[in-house]
């Protein structure tokens, strides 16, 4: 099964997916590419860091599944770790990715491997807080917000649609969706 969260900036994708994988020995990541810098701080578990140029030859390779250019950087899903999940339906699976890239995903695993959708928000001012305290200027910080509405109109189309304000309420949720898939 691969569980897919996705979110606006700040809302804990990153921080539930690490709770979650603690929580059972069938549970693995499936790690993004990107062309961004580590944020530090235990929290960039989720990503495989690589350079422009690493990223263009592995892109021209046929290496990814989809890409896309946020916030300046650039982000792919490997194919490699997409075949882990097909190939492994005992196992969860887990990643983070934008909402585009989730209908992507979606329509890829039909019939393929099962897939639950989670969509994480806060309210803005949380979301700020959270984006400071993590490291980003006011103006990265705004400018990831900016991006919030429009990411916010895809949440009709997740399975799951969690306000992250406590992380073990979040989590119990998230738990009990599992429970009932079989999880």
């Amino acid at each position: 099964m691969l569980v897919i969260l996705s979110g606006v900036s700040g809302a804990g994708k990153n921080t539930v997916i690490n709770r979650l994988l603690e929580e059972g020995d069938n549970r693995f990541l499936i790690k993004s590419a990107t062309t961004r810098e580590p944020r530090g701080g235990g929290i960039d578990n989720n990503y495989e860091f690589m350079s422009d140029e690493e990223f263009s030859r592995r892109e021209k390779n046929g290496e990814f599944f989809e890409t896309i250019d946020a916030h300046a950087h650039k982000y792919a899903t490997q194919l490699k770790e997409l075949e882990k999940v097909i190939s492994n339906p005992q196992n969860i699976y887990m990643k983070d990715i934008d909402v585009v890239g989730t209908q992507k995903l979606v329509s890829h695993l039909t019939d393929k491997a099962k897939v639950l959708t989670i969509f994480l928000d806060a309210p803005d001012e949380v979301l700020y807080d959270r984006l400071i305290k993590r490291g980003e200027s006011e103006e990265k910080a705004n400018f990831r917000l900016s991006r919030a509405k429009m990411e916010r109109e895809f949440k009709d189309k997740y399975d799951l649609v969690i306000e992250n304000i406590d992380i073990e309420k979040t989590l119990e949720k998230i738990r009990k969706r599992l429970k009932k898939e079989g999880f």
